[in-house]
């Protein structure tokens, strides 16, 4: 609690005024919002009365609104109850309305006998045309709610008229037309008949496509298409190209249009208008976790090498615990929305608890994904010379790795998403035939998963590994496993959780990593502010050889603020295995 006091007895009296005027201000507010028509209505289903209450036009009337003009509006009301009440199916309704005025404002209060609604007792919804067979035009007629025996409603009578029309539009029935579309009400039987008979026409086909474009080549960008001159016209086809052209990261303007005022006699023309971004890009920033301390980021992007769509991009990274350098060549294949080939190298420094790691990359790898597939599968091949420090032994490690993974991530794409997942999963190895100083194979795999729960959010994720190797002290450290950190078992320091050896003059232990990894968490996140939320969360996990897991344990609580950037997350854990002790941690990145 803050507590301001006022030394000056001039300050205070002004003080003292602009509170009162304030609580005047507020006070006259919340009488100008209670003095306000009351308008109650009672008796029958709630969708009558919703429906009686959104016809009334008597709402918009001010409280000094004089009786004679009140009087005027009555007369208005009996038929706009009769409108509401038809509209929903109740052809029979009787009711009672009464008008009062007390000082402060006017009021009407509505008693509704809603009395047997009309019933549909058949039903004729027909498609004629090409559409007759078209899927999405069937599903239309499956969902509709107007079927034999549900009570009559006009609004969804007149909504699946629209939904026809949206149809036929984005799947190209130019020239579709309702040739019959009438209700037939027997109030005596309390009965309608629907009768829809929708006639398609033939289906529109793709024109000719041209092009605006200043960057890139025709022949390159064509290869982006999601349909060819001649298919049957689909809006979302339409919608897919632009986002894909959006997602290639060339243009800062994009807009896809079908020239439907030159239709041909069976084609409809398409426009494409892209804009290209800067060809050279230049970033910096500068960022802070307890993983890696300070750290400072310098980058440069070439987006189109050449017009064919090749893009050269470099960084440095440097930290508290390291750095590192890399730059990668990247070529669009035949699908450039769907596969390419990068080649990279760079150099990366670190020393972390115990370890050091002086690591060089050379390699390539071949990105794809299938049509109508998130699932994105990466091939690589990588040599790496890694000079490193474990165990208080320095070493030198050749190898050639050869991985396969495959991840895709889910969620509604909100900056605090309430569901969503995502699964990474890696094979790799390094064959002693193809030139490496050792034989392994290895397998990880990550997951992660967000799900609403009552007022707040369920957090779950696991991380999983395990390594075959006739030697593990020649496994390089890029190639071990570690546990703790902000990611990890909170509460415990980064890369400081793992098997260990005696230092070579055994006065302590180290932590040299190990051959298999299992780590899980639990969290709960409230979110008590639109840019903030509390969290509380259990992880569990370690390194480790052979099948003694000896997992270590950590609990906590903290806080996210949703920023611009991304989620920052303030964690402040207690450790409960050995070695103890509380953590402070530091992170910011997608919850997935």
């Amino acid at each position: 609690m803050l507590i301001f006091r006022l030394s000056s007895p001039r300050l205070g009296r002004r003080a003292l005024v602009a509170f009162a005027t304030l609580l005047l201000t507020s006070v006259a507010s919340m009488a100008a919002v209670a003095d306000s028509p009351r308008i109650t209505i009672e008796g029958g289903p709630e969708r009558l009365r919703d429906n009686v209450r959104s016809f009334i036009r008597m709402g918009d009337e001010p409280c000094a609104t004089p009786e004679w003009r009140l009087r005027a509006r009555m007369r208005e009301l009996d038929n706009q109850i009769q409108r509401a009440s038809r509209a929903v199916g109740y052809y029979h309704v009787q009711f009672t309305r009464e008008l009062t005025r007390d000082e402060n404002c006017w009021g009407l209060h509505i008693d509704l006998d809603a009395g047997r609604p009309v019933r549909i007792t058949q039903v004729d919804i027909r498609i004629e045309g090409e559409g007759e067979t078209d899927p999405r035009f069937q599903s239309l007629t499956r969902q509709t709610t107007l079927v034999e025996g549900n009570r009559l409603d006009h609004g969804e009578y007149e909504s699946l008229k629209g939904r026809f029309g949206a149809v036929a539009s984005a799947r190209g029935y130019f020239d579709a037309r309702f040739v019959r579309s009438r209700v037939t009400v027997d109030t005596e039987e309390y009965s309608a008949h629907v009768e829809l008979v929708y006639r398609t026409g033939r289906r529109y086909r793709f024109g000719d496509v041209t092009m605006e474009n200043d960057i890139l080549s025709q022949d390159f960008l064509f290869r982006y298409l999601t349909f060819e001159p001649g298919d049957p016209y689909d809006m979302s086809r339409l919608l897919e190209l632009k986002s894909r052209y959006s997602g290639s990261d060339y243009f800062n303007y994009v807009n896809v249009v079908p020239r439907l005022r030159q239709l041909g006699d069976e084609d409809v023309p398409v426009e494409i208008q892209l804009e290209g971004r800067p060809r050279h890009g230049y970033s910096a920033g500068v960022g802070y976790a307890t993983d890696t301390g300070p750290r400072l980021l310098l980058g440069y992007e070439n987006r189109y090498v050449n017009d064919r769509g090749h893009t050269f991009n470099t960084e440095l990274r440097i930290a508290e615990v390291g750095g590192n350098i890399a730059a990668s060549y990247r070529i669009p294949m035949t699908r450039p929305a769907h596969e390419s080939v990068r080649f990279y190298t760079g150099y990366q420094r670190e020393r972390v608890a115990d370890t050091e790691s002086n690591l060089w990359t050379v390699g390539t790898s071949y990105i794809r994904s299938e049509e109508g597939s998130d699932w994105l599968q990466t091939y690589s091949v990588n040599y790496e010379q890694e000079d490193y420090v474990a165990g208080g032994i320095r070493r030198t490690s050749h190898l050639v790795v050869p991985s396969i993974s495959l991840s895709r991530t889910k969620s509604d794409e909100s900056a605090y998403p309430l569901s969503g997942w995502s699964l990474m999963g890696r094979l790799s190895g390094s064959p002693q035939t193809l030139g490496s100083d050792i034989s392994f194979v290895q397998v990880y795999g990550r997951a992660k998963y967000i799900q609403a729960f009552g007022p707040g959010r369920f957090l779950v994720r696991a991380e999983g590994g395990a390594t075959d190797v006739t030697d593990f002290s020649l496994l390089p450290v890029s190639q071990r496993f570690f546990a703790g950190g902000d990611a990890s078992v909170r509460g415990y320091s980064f890369r400081s959780l793992g098997p260990s050896v005696m230092s070579p003059d055994g006065d302590e232990e180290l932590v040299v990593g190990g051959s298999h990894l299992w780590v899980h968490s639990v969290e709960y996140d409230y979110r008590f502010r639109p840019s903030w939320a509390a969290a509380v969360f259990f992880d569990q996990g370690n390194a480790f050889d052979g099948t003694d897991m000896n997992l270590k344990r950590g609990l906590g609580v903290g806080v996210r603020w949703i920023s611009p950037i991304g989620p920052v997350r303030v964690d402040v854990a207690r450790a409960l295995d050995d070695p103890g002790g509380w953590g402070l941690h530091l992170s910011i990145g997608p919850d997935l």
